[in-house]
């Protein structure tokens, strides 16, 4: 029996009607009977087509922060859509939000909005080849960085047993249509391997533009930096002259104000933002300082946007960047977000289920399997046929984590103690009735 009650299946045979596999993004495709189709969310709640109400920790895999229709992102919204959203002009309110997450992230000396995450770290690889003069890239085994050719390799889609040898690892490319040549410009290693970084940089420095790092894995389990990883990453990068750039799309204003950068105490000499910045609006960023920041004021770097800080953009991320600089909801999101991490270990001991819960308060994720966490590469030890049956069991008894593990939980400051409380109960009894 699926998850669909009847009239969400209507609906999601309507939608296949109209959008290919009946939805707009591959990650909302749970198959012809479980892909949810929503009505509406209401702070830390979503409801189907059928009125079911569910605990909701995808949160539009991650940029809901406060909660769904916030009043004052809401109203910050209606207010400038009535104004008028889109000109070829930079606009009041763009300023107003570009000053205060300015505010929120003091080492970044400019920014420019874009749309989404991948925009913007697509326009971060672009800044820094060009402020470097060099073509590759390197990235980390696990980490998605969204949908542009040049970091579709080696992502958490991919088996991490097909990455070669830790000492000699292999790009695997994660979808069709993507040059062959684009290979050439990407490296991998495996996440919290020093060792494995110095090594490519020894035999390729002289071709390397950047390093981007999700500073804690954001498709991975939450995957955390082990003590002095990025300190390591940083001291590399400045050793060969190499750009560091932190793709924030998810840690950004989530896992702290400042985000990773505030949280680790690493400063990236690019970042990507957007996901938490708008709290579910469509709103991303480019930050740069130093000599980077000159060389892309001054011209000759492409980027631009027809949306890029529009109206309604900026507003939200105004509203919703404001709103969390009161620090009330990160202490909602910590109280939540711990009871939940302790609990559901907690329920895992005992039942004598091997496993942990790894990441923060505000993003994190269960994982099944024996030993240590340290990189994409300890996938192979996960239960995901019991995780996703656990999930199912979960969503069953109106609770909603994505059935797929490598996608961390997020936590709202609209949930609260009563949503944890249920929240155990459902896992506890999912979590039985799979092992029966």
């Amino acid at each position: 029996m699926g998850l669909q009650g009847e009239r969400t299946a209507q609906w999601f045979q309507r939608s296949q009607n109209a959008l290919v596999n009946g939805v707009s993004s591959m990650f909302r495709y749970w198959g012809p009977d479980d892909t949810p189709v929503i009505d509406r969310g209401e702070g830390g709640h979503v409801y189907d087509m059928d009125g079911n109400r569910y605990i909701d920790y995808q949160l539009g895999f991650g940029p809901v922060i406060l909660g769904h229709g916030h009043p004052k992102v809401v109203t910050a919204v209606a207010e400038a859509a009535a104004d008028g959203t889109t000109f070829a002009m930079t606009q009041r309110r763009e300023i107003e939000a570009a000053e205060v997450i300015r505010k929120a992230i003091p080492w970044a000396e400019g920014i420019r909005f874009s749309n989404t995450g991948t925009e913007a770290t697509m326009h971060s690889l672009r800044i820094a080849r060009a402020y470097t003069g060099k073509d590759v890239v390197l990235k980390f085994e696990g980490q998605y960085h969204g949908v542009h050719d040049y970091v579709l390799f080696s992502t958490a889609s991919v088996d991490p047993s097909t990455f070669g040898s830790r000492y000699a690892p292999i790009a695997v490319q994660v979808s069709s249509g993507i040059p062959e040549s684009i290979r050439s410009y990407v490296r991998t290693v495996p996440y919290n391997d020093l060792d494995a970084l110095e090594r490519v940089f020894r035999n390729h420095s002289e071709e390397i533009a950047a390093v981007i790092v999700e500073p804690m894995l954001g498709n991975a389990f939450g995957i955390m930096p082990q003590p002095g990883f990025l300190e390591g990453v940083r001291a590399i990068c400045d050793e060969y002259e190499a750009v560091l750039i932190f793709d924030e799309v998810k840690t950004g204003f989530r896992i702290a104000l400042g985000g990773a950068q505030e949280y680790f105490g690493v400063t990236p000499d690019i970042a990507a933002f957007a996901k938490a910045m708008g709290n579910g609006f469509p709103v991303a960023a480019i930050a740069a300082r130093g000599g980077i920041l000159d060389a892309w004021a001054k011209g000759g770097i492409a980027q631009a946007g027809t949306y890029a800080g529009n109206g309604v953009a900026a507003a939200a991320a105004y509203a919703t960047v404001s709103e969390l600089a009161t620090g009330e909801p990160y202490a909602q999101i910590e109280k939540v977000g711990r009871s939940l991490m302790e609990g559901l270990e907690r329920i895992l001991r005992d039942h004598s289920v091997d496993g942990c819960v790894l990441g923060v308060p505000a993003m994190f994720s269960v994982f099944l399997g024996e030993g240590e966490v340290k990189d994409f590469r300890d996938a192979t030890r996960h239960d995901s046929d019991l995780y996703e049956e656990v999930c199912y069991g979960m969503i069953r008894r109106g609770v909603m984590p994505c059935p797929d593990a490598l996608e961390p939980w997020f936590i709202c400051a609209s949930h609260t103690e009563e949503d944890v409380a249920t929240t155990l109960q459902a896992f506890e009894e999912a979590l039985v009735e799979a092992l029966d």
